[in-house]
């Protein structure tokens, strides 16, 4: 069995331990700004091609291969990663550091007002747990493409190549102070990456100071912040390699890399994700304003067209608690309105969906139901159910694409906050997909975790 999780644990409460990472090697690749990448899952057609092309060994030919022509079962981007996954280590690109190790890491960003800010956290490896067991909690639901796309990597590479990010609750940051106090006052990596955000890496391999780190997090629930796909494919993935292997000790595939951050960390941001809406029936948009007013006050908002955004994002941030508010612009009008429930939260009927008061409150629940679902009607067997739903994080992003071609209206929102975001989880229950978007997302390419150490 691997060192990695060659330990105790107690059934029911979080595992959190060190691992042998593999990471790349600086005689080998010395500017490592040139092999990092962002997720996968927020990488568009356009950067896929230009991180392939920035550096041969990019992680994103391991984590987001190309589709290329002729591609079979035999021969795809899967296979290419798993081969250039091997190759990669056999040439000491990549090497595997000599013991088990937690990575202390921390974020300097930039957001969008202006102001920067720091996050910390660490990459560790947590035991898997199924969501019944409260060991973890999701927040938000999942679709069935993403799930297939990264088992098949799984599958194929027998690592897990970029890490899932979540949360755990410290108020005092014992955790982090503690990791902090073991490592070196400089980092073992430190780089920036295209959006100019400063990553820096500590490794933590004192056997002493690991212990205590797992022992303190052993008593804590890890709540998904980000990577819901990438947990439900590692369940799945461990799940049918134990219907293989049948019942025995536990196995590499047990584990599942992360990156972990504590809830009350001053830099914990969360972004919000506007909704761009596509394909709609000209009948339903004649008569939008008109359906909408039933449930919400519709104002519309003058000025310049710079003028009417910034009017528009302004009221949103000052917009009442009491109350699900949101920003609608319509293209074909070229107008801004600012759209105010009438009733205080929450808008949605308990009765209709059984949820919590505090599901039913949220924005992006009401815009989910009331406004896409029930007034627009983009839902299965609705009269816009072809309709196409665009996510677009973080309001400058937004506004920059208003113009964007084919749109009929965009709605924009408040970012979810960390309290509704507990609240939620806290009762088990999951919000609307792309309900969340925290920020920064871990790079792609510190650190890898092969199966195999």
């Amino acid at each position: 069995m691997p060192s990695a999780v060659s330990h105790n644990r107690v059934t029911g409460l979080a595992d959190v331990v060190p691992f042998r990472g593999i990471r790349y090697n600086r005689r080998k690749v010395s500017d490592l700004s040139l092999v990092i990448s962002p997720p996968y899952d927020i990488i568009s057609p356009a950067e896929q091609q230009s991180y392939h092309a920035k550096h041969s060994h990019n992680a994103i030919h391991l984590d987001y291969g190309l589709e290329l022509p002729g591609d079979d079962n035999q021969n795809n981007r899967y296979t290419r990663a798993a081969e250039a996954f091997s190759e990669w280590q056999t040439g000491k690109i990549l090497t595997p550091d000599p013991a088990p190790a937690f990575y202390l890491c921390r974020e300097e960003f930039r957001l969008g007002d202006g102001t920067t800010a720091t996050r910390d956290g660490f990459i560790a490896l947590i035991r898997l747990a199924d969501f019944s067991e409260g060991v973890v909690l999701p927040h938000e639901e999942t679709a069935s493409g993403p799930k297939e796309d990264r088992l098949r990597l799984m599958q194929a590479t027998g690592a897990n190549l970029s890490a899932i990010f979540c949360l755990y609750a410290d108020p005092g940051q014992t955790v982090i102070k503690s990791l902090a106090k073991t490592s070196a006052e400089d980092p073992d990596i430190r780089i920036k990456d295209e959006a100019g955000t400063v990553h820096s890496l500590w490794v933590v391999d004192d056997p002493v100071a690991t212990s205590s780190i797992s022992e303190m997090l052993s008593n804590k629930t890890l709540l998904i912040a980000d990577g819901h796909h990438r947990y439900e494919t590692a369940l799945a993935y461990r799940d049918a390699r134990r219907a293989e292997d049948g019942p025995g000790p536990e196995k590499p595939y047990d584990y599942l890399m992360v990156y972990l951050s504590d809830m009350e960390n001053t830099g914990q941001s969360i972004l919000p994700i506007h909704r761009f809406v596509s394909g709609i029936k000209t009948e339903t948009m004649d008569k939008l304003e008109a359906s909408l007013s039933e449930k919400f006050q519709v104002i519309e908002i003058t000025g310049s067209a710079a003028e009417r955004q910034k009017k528009m994002v302004n009221a949103l941030a000052g917009a009442r608690d009491g109350h699900n508010v949101f920003g609608m612009y319509l293209p074909g009008q070229d107008s801004c309105h600012l759209l105010t429930g009438r009733e205080t939260r929450p808008m949605i009927d308990a009765g209709e969906t059984g949820r919590s008061a505090s599901f039913r409150s949220l924005d992006i629940a009401v815009l989910d139901r009331l406004i896409l679902g029930d007034i627009l009607g983009i839902r299965q067997d609705g009269p816009n159910q072809s309709a196409k739903v665009r996510f677009v994080e973080r309001t400058e992003k937004a506004l920059g694409e208003l113009d964007t071609p084919g749109l009929d209206v965009v709605f924009m929102v408040n970012a979810t906050s960390m309290e509704e975001i507990r609240a939620v989880a806290g009762n088990g229950e999951k919000m609307p997909q792309k309900s969340t978007y925290f920020y920064p997302k871990p790079v792609t390419g510190l650190v890898f975790r092969s199966f195999d150490y």
